[in-house]
């Protein structure tokens, strides 16, 4: 988890200010004791307390501009702590837990503590569970903005990145969970720096500009466009995807993008554009305005990190999507945590409903996989199958594996020869 909060907290901002403070606030010695060691290397002044009233005490004196929240605190005390951050994007509650949410009462417990943490303008990301794992706290810690002043890579502005031309689209894999065959892929931002090489999108998107967010997003479609014809013609067709802020769908011009520059191939299986529930809920006119204009020209939409949002599963009908990504926080032990796969659950029925494809990202376990399969889940991804590597890495992985080829396959088949599984583990 330390290297994730990291690149988070890293901000290219020479402007010296005073730490921010950290609230660390439950019954648990261990758990307490593994936060606020790591938030103390990254700079922050942490604070520990076992107890509701003496961190609302000190809050009154000194307020946190992060509260790490135990459950096992109760839903009025933690209602109240979460009163305590100012609000607005620049202060953080992230909810944890020790154990496996099961019971209605803490269910509700939950509920009523994010609640309060809206009720502030607060960003608050799902529950996370111990033991934590590295990808977690990604969007908090983006959010909330917090400087690190210890060591690790030094940032680099995402403006630098662009006019040095260091930025990368890396790929990871998108499995058929029924069939273990390759069923697409994601690409994924990163920076290859001369001297400190391949750093993650935490450590150059964190206060970028948003005129050099759609210059990114351009070249990352444009790289996405070549790089197919490339997966081409080592003799596989896929349909790539990449991630899109909903500015760039109102102010890039997308379709001329597409119309000018997609590959002339007929076999050519189109684009898809993800982009996050919680930004596109807001307009969905825009969003079917934008999505029927893109069809046209072979880009669909999908709806990215879904149930991070909460938002009405009775808006999905509206939604103008083609796939729907179940976000990581819900296929984290689905196959164990019994709330985790009702939402799961929920979401697959729901989006079958609507004829909509669901992807599964984050599955970590065979477990996970075998579970999300068993309820209908369609396409899985995460650590299990692959994790991101270089185009070239990619397309070379492609060139040693033709079985996963779209025409070989329907020839394989026709023959009636079985067809071969595609096993993509990058653990192996």
């Amino acid at each position: 988890m330390l290297n994730a909060l990291r690149a988070w907290f890293s901000r290219n901002d020479e402007s010296p200010e005073p730490q921010p403070v950290c609230f660390v606030v439950s019954p648990n010695p261990e758990l307490s004791q593994k936060i606020s060691s790591e938030a103390a290397e990254l700079g922050l002044a942490v604070e520990e307390f076992t107890d509701a009233g003496s961190a609302l005490q000190a809050a009154a004196l000194r307020p946190p501009k992060l509260l790490f929240l135990d459950i096992a605190i109760g839903a009025e005390h933690g209602s109240a702590l979460a009163g305590t951050l100012s609000g607005g994007k620049q202060c953080g509650l992230q909810l944890v837990a020790t154990q496996v949410v099961r019971s209605y009462e803490q269910i509700c417990a939950v509920g009523q503590m994010r609640m309060a943490g809206d009720r502030q303008g607060l960003h608050v990301p799902p529950l996370i569970q111990v033991p934590f794992r590295p990808e977690a706290l990604p969007r908090l810690m983006q959010d909330i903005g917090l400087r690190q002043s210890g060591g690790g890579k030094p940032s680099v502005t995402l403006a630098q990145a662009l006019q040095h031309n260091w930025l990368e689209l890396w790929y990871q894999p998108k499995i058929h969970l029924h069939s273990k065959r390759l069923a697409g892929a994601e690409g994924l931002i990163r920076l290859r720096h001369p001297e400190h090489g391949v750093m993650g999108p935490a450590s150059f998107l964190p206060g970028a500009l948003e005129g050099d967010m759609l210059k990114m997003t351009e070249q990352v479609i444009l790289a996405a466009l070549r790089d197919w014809e490339k997966c081409a013609a080592s003799g596989v067709s896929l349909k790539l995807s990449v991630n899109a802020p909903v500015s760039a769908l109102t102010t890039l011009p997308l379709a001329k993008i597409l119309r000018e520059e997609r590959p002339r191939s007929p076999d050519w299986p189109g684009l898809i554009l993800e982009v996050t529930e919680d930004e596109i809920i807001h307009d969905l006119q825009v969003a079917n305005e934008v999505a029927d204009e893109l069809r046209v020209h072979g880009c669909s939409l999908a709806i990215d990190d879904f149930g991070a949002g909460y938002s009405s599963f009775a808006r999905l009908r509206q939604l103008p999507f083609s796939e729907l990504k179940i976000d990581r926080s819900y296929v984290t032990d689905c196959n164990t945590d019994r709330t985790a796969a009702g939402m799961c659950e929920t979401i697959i029925e729901m989006a079958h409903r609507f004829g909509l494809k669901t992807v599964a990202e984050g599955i970590e376990t065979p477990h996970e996989s075998h579970k999300l399969q068993g309820i209908g889940c369609h396409i899985g991804q995460g650590y299990l199958f692959a994790k991101p590597m270089a185009p070239d890495q990619f397309v070379k992985l492609l060139g040693r594996r033709p079985s996963t080829a779209v025409e070989q396959p329907r020839r394989m088949a026709a023959r009636g020869k079985p067809l071969p599984p595609l096993r993509l583990n990058a653990r192996a």
